[in-house]
């Protein structure tokens, strides 16, 4: 893995500051046995594209509809990533992630999540424009992925992924469920020797009536791995 640079370890640092005690709880209810309570039964391969690169193609909903269509009140209604939270990528690889979310905007409580951070040069590229940072207000998630404590291979990446229009028409068509046409955000990282990271989203979207107020829209599906929360598998395959 490439050393990290003083502004990787700068922005750690400052995201500790700033707060983010949800951050270490997530952290360390992964690194338990219990983990957040909803446990995904699958795991989602990146696709081999090299001897040394995969890519990882995920997708973001504003409901569970695709997901967990079995689920039922509240969490069928709870915005979650697809198709699992539990990813495996290969180890001492370039990994290309692609995201294409479905799910509208949602103003970002922390500044520092605006921000891309640990990506190979820095940027990621949305709907094929690159950029270094979005609006406050334009993220409809996050993607950050974060090793847990004292991890002997330590690894941040965060990468703010822009919302859709709120007035959006619902044009695509998925399992019968319509939505609208999805932002795409892709990055890529490089990963270390084998380990497992926890990574998680820090846009307030599961508590839209108390977003401003605790948990500050860190209730129900963001605390809870299968919808917001997750983990990566770095192996060798």
């Amino acid at each position: 893995m490439k050393q990290h640079s003083s502004g990787f370890i700068i922005g750690i640092v400052a995201a500790i500051i700033l707060g983010f005690g949800v951050a270490a709880g997530v952290m360390l209810g992964l690194q338990s046995a219990k983990g957040l309570g909803y446990e995904p039964t699958n795991v989602l391969r990146a696709t081999k594209t090299g001897p040394n690169s995969a890519t990882l193609k995920i997708q973001t909903f504003p409901d569970s509809q695709v997901c967990h269509a079995d689920e039922g009140n509240p969490q069928i209604n709870w915005v979650t990533y697809c198709p699992t939270t539990s990813f495996e990528v290969p180890a001492n690889s370039t990994i290309t992630v692609e995201i294409s979310n479905y799910d509208s905007a949602t103003t970002l409580i922390n500044d520092y999540f605006r921000h891309v951070h640990g990506t190979l040069d820095g940027t990621a590229l949305v709907d094929g424009k690159s950029v270094t940072e979005v609006a406050l207000d334009a993220p409809g998630h996050t993607f950050t992925l974060q090793s847990v404590p004292d991890s002997p291979n330590p690894l941040f990446v965060s990468v703010p992924l822009t919302g859709v229009a709120s007035d959006a028409k619902a044009t695509e068509n998925i399992n019968g469920n319509m939505y609208p046409k999805p932002v795409v955000t892709s990055f890529q990282f490089k990963t270390g020797p084998a380990g497992t990271y926890i990574w998680h989203c820090y846009d307030p979207c599961g508590d839209t009536t108390y977003a401003r107020s605790a948990p500050y829209g860190f209730g129900g599906p963001m605390s809870t791995t299968g919808w917001m929360a997750g983990t990566m598998t770095v192996t060798s395959y």
